[in-house]
Formats: structure tokens, C-alpha cells, sequence
């Protein structure tokens, strides 16, 4: 009955806080009240028609409940991404939001992250640099290039500024630890020289204002570990670590409660993920064991946390001084 528990975890975690659990098993599956709680408890087993019901309303694998601690494979979750298409990326904007919504409403909640490059939802606040990273992916994904100006004015960008501000308003409710290297931002500062060298851009101002805004960027994470908190009065705790170690992926690891799922990135702005108990356990061990031989830049690491950061900000100015000069 160990899966059907699981079921229930995930079901519980996929409907609003307003809905009972079981007044929504009991109304699926037409059975008495009584009976719900006794299928959530796993003292009654779900027939196979029962288990189908659930895992099509809810958008769930039966061979993910039936495995789901296996250590013999594991199934993963694929949405892709066409940059192409606008609505697309908005979708998984929106998809991504739900998620942390959901984690935001767990009494205990937890974000893991890998910074091969800077984590993603720190662009939130900084549209124009969010708008550039869509446009690097599309790049990427693309035979036919065109300008960063003419991408611009085609995005919404109302639309995407706003669903990024929700996505940075429910961030600043989940406690969050980060494992960056002294080369996190490197990823960023090569995209803009090379897509200035190759005239993306139609004028040095647009590339310079980039690069202010990822000076601000860096100055609002260097703020959260200063305070070791983000969020202002809420003071969520916020961790970050300085890995000497070269990160292998960029992947999210979330906590909810008791259940663990990660997200790893895949390609450009793709990703997988899992809820895999053998997968996210093993994920969880090698990020701890990460952390423990990482140094802890956020709080009271001053000397450590001005070091690092110095360092960053003199190789966007190097980068600055060398765009002027050409």
C-alpha cells in the first residue's frame, strides 16, 4: 500500500489548498466518504479502474506510481519548449509557476540549485536580460538568425514581465540554497561578447545596458547573501555556496514536505524531471556532499562573499571596457 500512499501525496499536491483530499477522491470516484479516507489511508486498495480515474484526471503515470522507488530505472518528465512560438514559452512560464505556487503553500519547502549558469529566476527582475537569454535559446534552436532588436519588438513583453514578477514574488516565499563556482557568471558575459562581435546588436548602448543590468543583477543576489535572507520582512533564508569544484549540470532539486523532485536541464531551455525516490535520494546526497566541501559565501563569510563578488563584477567591467574600446 506504500505506492497507494504515494498516489495520494502526489494528488494532494496538485489540488488547490481549498479542496479537501478526500471530498475530491469521494467525487471522482463516487464512492461514500468513509470510503476515500479509507483508500487515502491504504486500508481499502484502489481497483485498476479507480487508480486509471485518478492518474487521468491528474495527469499521472501509472508505471511512475507503480515504480516510483525503483532503482532499476526511472520515468522522467518531458514538456518541450518551441521557441518559435511564443505561447509556448509563456506556457512553461506558467507551468514552472504552478510548481512553485504549490511548493510556496507546504508547511516545510526547500530549492536546491545548481549554478552552472545563474539560476534562472533571478532574470526575473531584470526583463531585459530575461528577454536575451530567450533570445540566445532561440538563436540557438533556429536556422534563420535575426537581430536582438527585431526579436524584441516582437515578444510581449508586458506579458512576460508580469508572469516573471510572480514567478520572483512566490520565489521570495521558498527557502532557497544555491551552489555557484567562480565561473557562474562566465556562461553570460561570453554570449554577450560573442552575439556583439557577430552584430546582433544594432548599437554598443543596448550590449552596455545589458551589462548594467546584470551589475544589478549580481548586486541583488550579493544582497541576499549579505542578509543570508531574501524577501525583506518575510526573511526567507537564503544560502549561497562557492564550489570549487566544477559543477557536472545544471539541475533544480525541490523539497516538499517529505517528497523530493528534480529538474534537470536538458538543452538550451529544456528540461526533464522526476520524482524518481532513487533518483532525487541520490541527487540529494551528492548536493550535500557537495555543500560540505563548498564554502558558505552567504551571512556571516564576509571576507569570501566581497572576494567573489569583486571578481565578477572587475570581469563584467573588463568586458564593459573592451566594448568601448572597439
Amino acid at each position: 500500500m506504500e505506492g497507494q500512499k504515494h498516489l495520494f501525496e502526489i494528488v494532494k499536491s496538485k489540488i488547490s489548498n481549498q479542496l479537501r483530499l478526500a471530498d475530491e477522491i469521494e467525487g471522482l470516484l463516487g464512492v461514500s466518504s468513509d470510503s476515500a479516507y479509507r483508500r487515502i489511508r491504504g486500508e481499502k486498495e484502489l481497483s485498476f479502474s479507480e487508480l486509471q480515474k485518478i492518474c487521468r484526471k491528474y495527469n499521472l503515470s501509472m508505471d511512475e506510481i507503480l515504480n516510483y522507488k525503483s532503482n532499476h530505472g526511472a520515468l522522467f518528465h518531458f514538456g518541450p519548449v518551441v521557441l518559435s512560438d511564443q505561447e509556448s514559452y509563456v506556457n512553461n512560464l506558467k507551468r514552472l509557476l504552478d510548481i512553485l505556487t504549490t511548493l510556496k503553500s507546504a508547511s516545510e519547502k526547500e530549492i536546491f540549485f545548481s549554478a552552472l549558469d545563474i539560476p534562472f529566476y533571478h532574470y526575473a527582475k531584470f526583463p531585459d536580460l530575461s528577454i536575451f537569454k530567450q533570445y540566445v535559446w532561440n538563436d540557438t534552436m533556429s536556422r534563420n538568425m535575426i537581430s536582438y532588436n527585431e526579436f524584441y519588438k516582437k515578444l510581449d513583453k508586458d506579458r512576460i514581465v508580469s508572469i516573471s514578477e510572480q514567478f520572483h514574488n512566490t520565489l521570495m516565499f521558498i527557502p532557497t540554497k544555491e551552489i555557484w563556482t567562480n565561473q557562474t557568471i562566465d556562461t553570460m558575459l561570453r554570449l554577450l561578447e560573442h552575439y556583439y562581435e557577430i552584430g546582433a546588436f544594432e548599437n554598443k548602448n543596448m550590449v552596455m545596458s545589458l551589462l548594467d543590468q546584470l551589475t544589478g543583477l549580481l548586486d541583488m543576489v550579493k544582497q541576499y547573501a549579505d542578509d543570508g535572507y531574501m524577501g525583506g520582512e518575510r526573511k526567507t533564508p537564503f544560502f549561497q555556496y562557492l564550489s570549487f569544484i566544477d559543477l557536472e549540470s545544471a539541475f533544480i532539486l525541490a523539497r516538499r514536505d517529505n517528497q523530493l523532485i528534480c529538474s534537470i536541464k536538458l538543452n538550451t531551455v529544456n528540461s526533464i524531471s522526476t520524482d524518481n525516490e532513487f533518483v532525487c535520494n541520490g541527487l540529494k546526497k551528492w548536493v550535500d556532499d557537495l555543500i560540505s566541501k563548498s564554502v558558505q559565501i552567504s551571512g556571516i563569510s564576509i571576507k569570501e562573499r566581497v572576494r567573489f563578488y569583486d571578481s565578477s563584477r572587475n570581469k563584467i567591467d573588463v568586458l564593459r571596457n573592451k566594448i568601448k574600446m572597439r
